[in-house]
């Protein structure tokens, strides 16, 4: 109607707005019911205006604000509760908004309340303040415009404008001061020249600039009127809510500026008008919710399709707001508050056939839209080819279901695309169907009469050339065909062993995939050549299942096993690899969005690969909008949005909308003590510093989020500092426990999903006992103090003993010239491990160690430099043993001794080689050795069993002897035996 009033000629304006008004009405019965699912809250178990929302804002932290004439109530995403009465002292509200200080104003029916959220503070603005204050207490409306200015609608020619200097309202002159007419403001609004237009008591006024005079805006039929509700489109119209008279409109480019009545709603009585985020104005009245579609230019109805509702579905809807996440709450009288999540960028459409009551379930179909007038061909497995009207994007997501209609009874259709004449392709069983424009068929048999029909002959890929030639596969053949050839002609028999598994096209080439292979055919030469592949790509047996070329002469390719990326050019293949450095196996599609970025989609998932990047990110997840059961590729219904088929129907995902889901604010909702609920504040939340006596140590956390995202449930991480040193997730659970915490001071964090950056967080401080505050420890110190001084002397002598028998036991014990344990000490160290390795049922491993020619060394160098060089070699192999429980002892002269618990042959040959390296890289310098220049040793080993051998000394000997063997050996080496067999060389 709007595009007609703006062209129609000035002289036929009347004649053709009488036509209008009479055929309208008859349009009003064809408004199209599209239900909508919304969730319901009631803000009040009291019925009638205590469980009615007739306003709803949001604040900066992102808790839903809740308005009924009675009072205020807060929404954390779990709990409603009620807030600010003792600020709001029983007054009734009209209408409520949040700026963007986060400051709350409530327009009430004794005056304007601003309570700052930041700061906790409350200021009344009442027409008593000043002079130039407000014309009246009864405040009907707030707005703020796009200059962030609050205006504010009252009665007695109530327009006030908010001077934030003076921190009062100034009224605005906006009829002459000779008029005796006092208005009432109901609403505000601002069009794109910043002009004020203001709905009045009688009628609609244009406010131009911040002053007077206004212009009046009459109805077309010259009757006086009431403007209550006012809004404009995106194109700039303006609707206009008349008071018992229904909806009217006021063109941008009228030529007369006149209200025009629209007779498409049946509803008189609007409550609210409110244009959302897509231009879209959401019609508030007491029949129902009705929505004006400015993309189509007509008027739609929205029941609802409330998911708990009370008694009934509620009719009386007062306000509707969409929030920054695209969140649209709708007001309703005595049903509370009803909510409908924004679209995630996935959503699961049912498809009911044409005068059927049951939608098709387990149906695995598969799809293709049509690319002129965006209608959906639908082929099920059991059978048969369907068709949905034109599809309008906004409206499938409004709605929950498809209806589609039979064209054609076929066997189960396994391939549907399109030809370069727009024709449909259907891949059937042995054959492959045309379907033009007019639903003409034309039947291309692959196999003449065949006596049997085997799934190997069923038509799965299709693929049409720039030339209008169509290329086509069954399981093992390929096949090409131009409309209007008689038969298809059969192309390169037998090339591809196992199985076709997928096609696709790229220029003048048909690329397939098959087995572990990669075929390119060239439709104009008819060469077929293998793309070279590393070998890496068919690891674990791997079969290609997906391809697609993109214009960055990159090649995708979906294995068995994983999803890799060929470059043509650099021949380099990189393999794609989702969080966790998880492999994407089975992938069955791809799709190039115009951002650059690729979607696949498995069976049960799907993932975008953002542009430049080498890593895959699930998208679409969670039980509301599944993605599992996928059965086929999508079918592209825009540039921004895909439909792919599914078990249970449609699957419509938008990929923008996936890849910047918006990150949701996290709330704690309660906390419990030892299972009681703490009070919350004077804002309806949790307090952000819980300070508590010692024995209140047993706290529940319970998490909620105002917002739900409809693409997946909530996932909560959280951390407790002082506690936890890592994010811990609660899986499925909105809550979390802890006992016995110990008095000191703690911080919660709390964030959605482990990769989320908003965080929310409290301190807790959990307060000492009165025995252990700071007070009891001073006195408990003085006490201690006094105790020890008065014990002193008795500890003196007692500890002064004790230090000298340790003294003596080191002096004992220790060897005086090595610094290391001697024999004695070692003896008293072989007794206890065995009794200890004859326990855990362990071996014991004994080293003797032997200075090579050390008597020589004496004799040349004398004796002090004998001393250093044990010394160094004392510490060398103390040095080279690495467990606490291995132990070095000087045995005597120059034979040190080791003991090895736990440790087995093998073990100890190690150790000893370690001990030779050691050695040698201590360069311990022997001029006139006969083995070396430096310092060598010779080893002696033996392992025995502690719950066989009867005596220590058996072992001991066997590696005594070992050692003896070693240097008639020649030295510098070491020999195993074992204390029941003859010995064992090892190695030099």
């Amino acid at each position: 109607m709007k595009n007609v009033l703006q062209n129609i000629n000035t002289n036929m304006y009347i004649l053709i707005l009488s036509l209008l008004l009479l055929a309208l009405p008859q349009q009003a019965l064809a408004i199209q019911d599209i239900p909508i699912d919304v969730r319901q809250i009631d803000i009040s178990t009291e019925r009638y205006s205590r469980n009615s929302v007739i306003d709803t804002a949001q604040d900066a932290t992102g808790y839903l604000w809740f308005a009924s004439i009675r009072g205020l109530h807060v929404y954390d995403g779990n709990v409603v509760r009620p807030v600010l009465k003792d600020v709001l002292q029983g007054t009734k509200i009209r209408g409520i908004h949040i700026d963007g200080n986060d400051v709350l104003w409530v327009a009430t029916n004794s005056g304007i309340l601003a309570y700052s959220l930041k700061n906790r503070t409350s200021r009344w603005h009442r027409a008593n303040d000043s002079s130039e204050g407000l014309a009246s207490d009864t405040v009907h409306v707030i707005h703020e415009d796009q200059k962030g200015t609050l205006w504010a609608g009252t009665t007695e020619n109530g327009l006030h404008r908010y001077e934030p200097s003076f921190d009062t309202f100034k009224r605005v002159d906006v009829v002459p001061s000779v008029s005796n007419k006092k208005r009432t403001i109901l609403d505000i609004r601002e069009d794109a020249h910043r002009d004020m237009w203001l709905g009045t008591d009688q009628g609609l006024l244009q406010l131009t600039g911040n002053q007077g005079p206004a212009t009046t805006i009459p109805l077309s039929t010259g009757e006086p009127y009431s403007a209550k509700k006012i809004a404009f489109d995106a194109n700039g119209d303006l609707w206009v809510a008349v008071a018992a008279k229904g909806l009217w409109l006021l063109p941008k480019n009228a030529q007369k500026k006149e209200l025009i009545q629209i007779h498409d709603l049946p509803a008189k009585n609007i409550l609210d008008l409110y244009t959302d985020s897509t231009g879209d104005v959401w019609i508030c009245t007491t029949q129902g919710l009705f929505r004006y579609a400015l993309r189509e230019a007509r008027i739609y109805a929205h029941p609802f399709l409330v998911s708990n509702p009370r008694e009934k579905t509620p009719v009386s809807i007062a306000s509707i707001t969409e929030t920054s996440s695209k969140t649209l709450w709708i007001g309703t009288f005595n049903h509370g508050a009803l909510h409908r999540a924004a679209y995630p960028g996935a959503k699961l459409i049912e498809l009911k056939t044409k005068g059927e009551e049951q939608g098709l379930r387990d149906a695995n179909v598969i799809c293709a839209v049509n690319p002129i007038d965006s209608s959906i061909y639908i082929a099920p497995r059991s059978g048969g080819l369907y068709r949905s009207a034109p599809v309008d994007v906004n409206h499938v997501l409004l709605s929950s279901q498809l209806e589609i209609e039979q064209l054609f009874n076929t066997p189960r259709i396994q391939s549907l695309t399109w030809d370069a004449d727009n024709a449909l392709l259907c891949g059937t069983e042995n054959a492959l169907l045309r379907i033009d424009a007019k639903h003409a068929v034309e039947r291309v048999q692959v196999i003449s009469n065949p006596q049997t029909v085997f799934s190997d002959r069923d038509i799965a890929r299709t693929v049409t050339m720039g030339d209008g030639r169509i290329w086509f596969a069954s399981k093992f053949e390929l096949y090409s065909w131009k409309p209007g050839e008689a038969k298809a002609r059969k192309e390169k028999t037998g090339s591809f062993k196992p199985s076709i598994s997928c096609m696709t096209r790229h220029e003048a080439q048909v690329w397939i995939g098959h087995g572990s292979a990669v075929t390119v055919l060239d439709t104009q030469s008819g060469s077929l050549n293998l793309l070279p592949l590393p070998p890496q790509t068919w690891a674990e047996n791997a079969t290609v299942k997906a391809l697609f070329v993109d214009h960055f002469e990159n090649v995708w390719i979906g294995t068995t096993q994983n999803i890799f990326r060929f470059n043509l050019t650099s021949k380099a293949l990189v393999p794609i690899y989702a969080a966790g450095e998880v492999p994407v196996p089975n992938a069955l599609s791809f799709w190039l969005d115009p951002a650059g970025s690729i979607w696949l989609h498995t069976q049960d998932k799907i993932f975008e690969i953002p542009a430049k990047s080498d890593r895959a990110v699930e998208r679409a997840i969670g039980a509301a909008h599944p993605s599992a059961n996928i059965s086929s590729s999508p079918a592209v219904l825009s540039q921004d949005m895909l439909a792919y088929g599914h078990s249970d129907g449609l699957l419509f995902i938008s990929p923008p909308v996936l890849g910047a889901q918006p990150q949701t604010v996290p709330k704690i909702s309660e906390i419990r003590i030892f299972g009681q609920p703490i009070a919350p504040t004077q804002l309806g939340r949790m307090p952000e510093n819980l300070e508590l006596e010692h024995d209140k140590n047993y706290l529940t956390f319970i998490f909620s989020i105002p917002e739900l995202n409809a693409s997946r449930p909530p996932h909560f991480f959280y951390m407790l500092e002082g506690i936890d040193t890592t994010w811990n997730d609660t899986g499925k659970r909105d809550s979390v426990s802890y006992a016995h915490l110990r008095p000191g001071r703690y911080t919660l964090h709390l964030k959605d999903g482990p990769d989320g950056t908003i965080t929310t967080s409290m301190s807790i401080n959990i307060l000492p006992p009165l025995w252990l505050t700071p007070w009891a420890m001073a006195g408990y110190a003085l006490a201690i103090i006094f105790t020890i001084l008065t014990a002193s002397r008795m500890f003196t002598r007692v500890q002064t003993t004790r230090i000298r028998k340790e003294m003596l036991e080191n002096l004992v014990m220790l060897d005086p010239l090595t610094g290391v344990p001697n024999r004695r000490k070692f003896k008293e160290v072989l007794v206890a491990e065995k009794s200890r390795c004859k326990r855990s049922n362990h071996q014991i491993s004994v080293l003797m160690i032997d200075i090579d020619y050390f008597k020589g060394f004496n004799d040349r160098l004398g004796h002090q430099a004998g001393d250093a060089a044990l010394r160094s070699v004392a510490q060398t192999v103390s040095a080279t043993l690495r467990r606490p429980e291995d132990f070095v002892a000087r045995y005597g002269g120059e034979e040190f001794v080791v003991v090895l618990p736990s440790t087995s042959r093998a073990g100890a040959e190690r150790v000893a080689q370690k001990i030779q390296d050691a050695i040698r890289m201590a360069n311990i310098p022997y001029p006139g050795s006969p083995l070396s220049d430096r310092i060598t040793l010779s080893l002696g080993i033996s392992t025995f069993s502690p719950q066989s051998d009867l005596h220590i000394d058996s072992g001991l000997f066997s590696a005594d002897q070992a050692l003896y063997q070693a240097k008639r050996n020649g030295r510098n080496c070491f020999f195993y035996k074992d204390h029941c067999l003859a010995l064992t060389p090892l190695r030099q």
